[in-house]
C-alpha cells in the first residue's frame, strides 16, 4: 500500500541532498514553501504535472519518489569527491535532443564557425523550441558540443532540449545521442575551485575533466557517437552539469 508520510520523507530527504530549501525547491516547481511543507509532512501529494517536475528538478524518477522504481534514467555508477568537488561517472541512456544545430563543414574556416555560434540569436532559438514534439519536464536548456575533441570539419553545435520523439517538426534539427558512460559534475563552488575560480561556465569543466580527472582516474572519450553536453538548470544559464562521454580504460 501507497504511504504519503513515507512519500513525504523520500521528498525531503532528495531535497536536503540537493542543498535546496523549500522555499528554493517551491521557486522551482512554481508552488509555493507551503505546498512543498504539505508534501513532505505526508498531508497531501502533488498533482502529475508537479510530481514529474519534482522528480525531475531533484534528479531522480518518479518511481524513485513513489517507491515503485523499475529503472533509473541515469545510473550512478561511482563517485569521486576531489576536495569538495563532486564527480558522478553515469551510465545515461539513449536520449534524443531536438533544436538549432550549427555545423562546422557549412562554414570555410573555423573561427567562422565559432562566429556563428557566438551570433545565434535568441529569437532562432525560441523559434526552435516552440516547434518541438513531446518535450521532456521539466525544460532544460542544453548546449551540444560534438566532436569537438576531434577534427575541425567534422564538428558542430546544437541549441537543444531534450524530447521523447526523433519525429519533429521540419525546421527543427535532431540528434540521437546513444546510451553512454558520462562523467558528470556541478558547477559549485567547490567544483570552480579546482579551476582556481570563485564561479565557472560548465563549458570551464570540460578542459579540468579532460586533462585531469580522466588521465588519473582511467578514462578516454568515447567514440561512440556521444557527445558532450552542457546542461543548464537556471533560466539565466549561470548554472549546470557538464557531461562528457567516456570509457574506461582502467586505473
Amino acid at each position: 500500500m501507497f504511504d504519503q508520510k513515507d512519500f513525504g520523507k523520500r521528498v525531503r530527504s532528495f531535497r536536503l541532498k540537493n542543498n535546496y530549501s523549500q522555499k528554493e525547491l517551491g521557486f522551482r516547481i512554481g508552488v509555493s514553501e507551503q505546498s512543498v511543507s504539505k508534501w513532505e509532512n505526508g498531508e497531501c501529494l502533488p498533482d502529475v504535472y508537479n510530481l514529474k517536475l519534482l522528480a525531475q528538478i531533484l534528479r531522480v524518477s518518479v518511481d524513485t519518489l513513489l517507491d515503485t522504481e523499475m529503472q533509473k534514467p541515469e545510473k550512478i555508477i561511482e563517485t569521486v569527491t576531489i576536495g569538495g568537488a563532486r564527480f558522478d561517472i553515469v551510465e545515461k541512456p539513449e536520449t534524443v535532443f531536438a533544436g538549432k544545430t550549427i555545423y562546422a563543414k557549412d562554414y570555410p574556416d573555423i573561427d567562422s564557425f565559432h562566429s556563428a555560434i557566438d551570433s545565434m540569436s535568441e529569437e532562432l532559438k525560441q523559434a526552435a523550441f516552440g516547434k518541438l514534439k513531446e518535450s521532456v519536464l521539466p525544460i532544460y536548456d542544453v548546449h551540444l558540443s560534438i566532436n569537438f575533441w576531434l577534427e575541425e570539419k567534422r564538428r558542430a553545435f546544437g541549441f537543444v532540449r531534450e524530447v521523447m520523439t526523433e519525429e519533429q517538426p521540419k525546421g527543427v534539427d535532431v540528434y540521437k545521442m546513444p546510451s553512454s558512460l558520462f562523467i558528470r559534475a556541478y558547477t559549485d563552488k567547490d567544483t570552480a575551485l579546482l579551476i582556481s575560480k570563485k564561479q565557472c561556465e560548465i563549458w570551464e569543466l570540460f578542459s579540468y575533466i579532460r586533462n585531469y580527472f580522466m588521465p588519473a582516474h582511467g578514462f578516454r572519450m568515447a567514440q561512440n557517437g556521444a557527445q558532450e553536453l552542457e546542461v543548464f538548470d537556471s533560466f539565466e544559464h549561470r548554472s549546470g552539469f557538464a557531461y562528457i562521454p567516456v570509457e574506461s580504460i582502467g586505473k
